[in-house]
C-alpha cells in the first residue's frame, strides 16, 4: 500500500513544480463558483485542467508571436496533467462547498 502511495505521491509533486499558483487560483475559483453539484466538481477539475494547459500553449503564440506547438504527450505531459486534476479537485471542491455554505446561511 505504501509503494502506490510513493508512485502516486511522486507523480502529483513532479507535476506541482510546474504549476502557475495565480493562473491555476483563478481558473480554480471561476469553475468553483460555477460548480453546483460533485459531478461537476469532477468534471470542472478535468475542464479546467485542459484550460490551463490551453492557456499556457496560447500565451506565447498571443504575447510573444512564436508559432503554435502542440504538447508532446510523454510521461512527463501526463504527471503534469494529474497534478493539475488533482489540485484543480481540492481548489474547485472548496469553492463550491464555501459558495454552498454562504447560499445556504442567506436562505
Amino acid at each position: 500500500m505504501a509503494q502506490i502511495f510513493d508512485t502516486w505521491w511522486s507523480i502529483i509533486r513532479d507535476g506541482l513544480n510546474h504549476i502557475n499558483p495565480i493562473q491555476g487560483l483563478i481558473i480554480g475559483l471561476l469553475v468553483g463558483w460555477a460548480a453546483t453539484s460533485i459531478i461537476g466538481v469532477v468534471f470542472g477539475a478535468f475542464a479546467a485542467s485542459a484550460i490551463y494547459i490551453v492557456i499556457d500553449l496560447l500565451k506565447p503564440v498571443i504575447f510573444d508571436h512564436k508559432t503554435f506547438h502542440l504538447p508532446v504527450f510523454d510521461t512527463a505531459f501526463w504527471h503534469f496533467f494529474f497534478a493539475l486534476y488533482f489540485a484543480f479537485l481540492v481548489i474547485i471542491a472548496l469553492v463550491s462547498i464555501i459558495r454552498n455554505v454562504i447560499e445556504s446561511i442567506r436562505g
